[in-house]
């Protein structure tokens, strides 16, 4: 799992980085299991390890780097080291997966509220980016495995904190760090025990009252309600005009042939 094949300086990263405290994250939230790792391949590839292994309670697993970091549709997630929080968060539920619907919503409003701490005020890219300024700070990546009773989710976050000058090159969307939108800027630490104890908040109120408990809070911060956009699919590029979310989390988008549902991961949605 080791041996991340980048090296710091690479990447224009300084020599020294805010480091993870495993200790201070965990106190944020008691009884929640933390591991921070120097490096592995991705933390989503570890946390299905975990579950292979028989885990079954909330875990959070961070990495300082990633060798092998994944966003949406496969897409490498630049993961230089101390740059970003690099998280996966094993969470079991009482739910089965098609009672998970809506689920990438409420980690962003999650987010959102940690951030929302430091007066910053992010919105939502259906389904499952942050943005200030219509520039991409997080996104959310959701694995999920049915269980006998249940199912988990395996929920990966990636978080902009201090980003090297080689980022510019290497991610392709708009993009902003914590670095440039607070000052002054908080710990990695500070920011991860802050976002499990969040977390937890909101998925233990997911699990008992399920994505309508949240669907007014997500309509105030929805950054596309209301705007063109257009739907990147089967090679070909369909315009349209987003209008929120139903109450299972499908996006509704008015076409010129009427109104369509959705789900995540049907097509890639972009701002017109």
């Amino acid at each position: 799992m080791l041996g991340c094949h980048v090296a710091d300086t690479d990447l224009g990263m300084p020599a020294t980085f805010d480091a993870l405290d495993a200790q201070s994250i965990g106190a944020a939230v008691p009884g929640m299991d933390v591991e921070v790792h120097a490096c592995v391949d991705s933390t989503q590839l570890l946390a299905r390890e975990r579950l292979q292994a028989g885990c079954r309670q909330m875990r959070a697993i961070f990495a300082e780097q990633q060798s092998a970091g994944r966003g949406q549709r496969g897409r490498a997630w630049f993961s230089p080291a101390g740059a970003a929080l690099y998280l996966t968060l094993i969470w079991p539920s009482h739910r089965r997966m098609a009672g998970l619907a809506g689920l990438s919503l409420v980690v962003g409003l999650a987010l959102r509220r940690t951030l929302a701490r430091w007066q910053l005020d992010a919105h939502l890219k259906w389904p499952n980016d942050l943005w200030v300024g219509e520039r991409k700070l997080a996104g959310v990546l959701i694995e999920i495995v049915g269980e006998r009773a249940g199912s988990t989710a395996l929920i990966g976050i990636g978080l902009n904190h201090r980003l090297p000058a080689a980022a510019a090159s290497v991610i392709d969307q708009p993009h902003i760090d914590l670095a440039n939108l607070l000052d002054p800027l908080p710990s990695r630490t500070a920011i991860a025990g802050a976002l499990l104890a969040d977390l937890r908040t909101v998925l233990t109120e997911f699990d008992a009252l399920g994505l309508s408990a949240f669907l007014a809070e997500w309509r105030l911060a929805d950054a596309l309600a209301g705007r063109p956009i257009w739907l990147a699919e089967g090679g070909g590029r369909i315009e349209g005009m987003a209008m929120g979310v139903d109450d299972v989390g499908r996006l509704r988008v008015s076409l010129a042939t009427g109104e369509r549902l959705l789900s995540a991961g049907d097509v890639s949605v972009r701002l017109s």
